[in-house]
């Protein structure tokens, strides 16, 4: 499954301007009520000039005020700048020869003290660099706060200049992004709802948010949002078709941001997952599966769809599986057999219980010294499938694997009871090896062969199993084979063979030598 941890893997694109509509009303004090003089203009009838007024308020904002206003955005463009400087320092996109503004506003001249202290931080050494980091973030945040006041005081001031709105707007989705980088969730579900409630029609904006609710584990609202950042974009789309062509289900496919499309669509998957709602889950897979731009989607739908279905979409035991592995890599091994024995009566399907009691023998093979209960599990595991003659059973892909270990577990038995010189024991290991079809029975084959010296026919009959896998012998390996494969047929009587076979021997020694 696709680790969750890390679903940062896959970002959302927001856009560095939002285009801003709509209009908003402006609360007057009672002062100023009070204080304004109403309109008066020859040759217009009094209730015109009422609801003329009426209107004004609706529309305009005072001279002054509009000035105040302006002293505010200017304000508020002079921080933005300088925290869009010192976030790019810290994030290591300029450095000290190369420091330009990120954004489109006029293009500052010199770098002031506050930038140039960060960019002489950013040269610590790392002994030092996780303090500088902090202060780094804290200023930064520091700086976008300070616009986000201004721009949202000039705002209220005149609440129609399309420049405000449109800093106002960008100010929040950087805020959104630094707090995304700074685990101020909470505060970023703030932002970025207020940034709504200004645009509706960005699917960014609900994308991101999507992702914030997600990292804040709420997953009913990031599964709301990533669904309606889905349902913009497809309504949206059609504004996007260029000036000059036809407006055409095939042009506003066209238009459409495919790459955003298909994320929102298997984020909302993944939001199910979340839920334990497989079902649905599967069908968000199945329809982010149309929207894939190439094989890396390809197989993240794969994969996460086979993580679903592990277990007949039994989701809670995939989510076990998954924490008792983290266990095993953290070395917590008797913990984690615990934990292999208590999920195997919970799983509904037999393919599933196999697959644990693989984990769990592999688990005491390995690591809690108890070999011998080990292989009786990978015989019962393995047995499944060797008994299978439709290939019904082989339909499940990890029978290969389960192969490797039996068959690696049960030579290396062999060795071990061949270190001990209890031959009989060795000799029943290998032969069982043998009987399963791994990619390194050669090895054991030529380990049987050894063990039956005394009897030629069979040590030649085991040589040559042995050869019959020669690419999975070591250059070692295959001269003792060789070496074998002379004496046994010389024994027998098989003298050609055995000059053929003898020198081939000495063509590997000669070439072990030249090396």
């Amino acid at each position: 499954m696709v680790d969750y941890k890390l679903l940062s893997v896959m970002g959302f694109i927001v856009l560095a301007f939002i285009l801003l509509n709509g209009c908003a009303g402006t609360k007057k004090s009672g002062r100023e009520v009070m204080e304004k003089k109403p309109l008066a203009a020859a040759g217009i009838d009094s209730s015109v000039i009422a609801g003329a007024d009426s209107l004004a308020d609706d529309l305009f904002v005072s001279w002054e005020r509009q000035k105040l206003a302006a002293q505010k955005q200017s304000t508020g463009e002079s921080e933005v700048s300088e925290s869009n400087r010192l976030w790019d320092v810290f994030s290591g996109k300029l450095d000290s020869t190369s420091v330009n503004p990120a954004d489109t506003l006029q293009a500052i001249t010199q770098f002031n003290k506050g930038a140039e202290h960060l960019i002489a931080l950013q040269k610590l050494q790392n002994s030092s660099q996780e303090i500088s980091e902090q202060q780094l973030k804290k200023q930064s945040l520091v700086h976008l706060d300070s616009a986000r006041v201004y721009f949202e005081q000039s705002f209220i001031l005149n609440p129609f200049d399309t420049n405000t709105r449109l800093w106002l707007a960008r100010v929040y989705q950087l805020l959104a992004e630094r707090f995304l980088a700074d685990a101020y969730m909470n505060k970023a579900a703030i932002v970025l709802e207020n940034l709504l409630k200004i645009d509706k029609g960005q699917h960014g904006l609900y994308g991101r948010l999507g992702q914030v609710y997600m990292a804040l584990e709420n997953w009913e609202k990031a599964h709301r949002n990533f669904r309606e950042a889905e349902d913009v974009l497809q309504q949206t789309a059609l504004f996007l078709v260029p000036e000059g062509q036809s407006i055409s289900d095939s042009t506003v496919e066209a238009a459409t941001d495919s790459t955003a499309w298909f994320l929102y669509v298997y984020y909302q998957a993944e939001m199910n997952i979340r839920v334990y709602n497989a079902e649905t889950a599967l069908a968000n897979l199945t329809r982010a599966e149309t929207l894939t731009r190439n094989a890396e989607d390809s197989l993240t739908i794969k994969s996460t769809r086979d993580w679903i279905d592990w277990d007949d979409g039994n989701i809670l035991a995939s989510e076990y599986r998954d924490e008792l592995q983290d266990l095993v890599k953290n070395e917590a091994y008797s913990k984690a057999a615990d934990g292999y024995k208590s999920l195997a009566k919970r799983l509904k399907t037999d393919r599933a219980r196999r697959e644990i009691e693989w984990l769990l023998a592999v688990l005491e093979y390995s690591h809690l010294d108890k070999a011998g209960q080990a292989l009786e599990r990978m015989a019962s595991v393995a047995k499944f499938y060797l008994d299978d003659t439709s290939g019904v059973a082989r339909a499940d892909t990890m029978y290969r694997q389960y192969y490797i270990s039996y068959g690696t577990m049960c030579h290396n038995r062999g060795l071990k009871y061949l270190k001990e010189k209890q031959f009989r024991k060795a000799l029943a290991y290998f032969q069982q090896s043998c009987t399963i079809p791994w990619k390194q029975r050669a090895k054991s084959y030529l380990e049987i062969a050894k063990l039956s010296i005394n009897n030629p026919a069979r040590a030649v009959e085991s040589a040559e199993q042995a050869l019959l896998g020669r690419d999975q012998l070591s250059a070692q390996e295959t001269k003792d084979v060789l070496r074998i494969m002379v004496a046994g047929l010389k024994r027998l009587g098989r003298f050609e063979e055995a000059a053929a076979y003898f020198r081939e021997y000495r063509q590997q020694a000669n070439l072990a030598k030249s090396k």
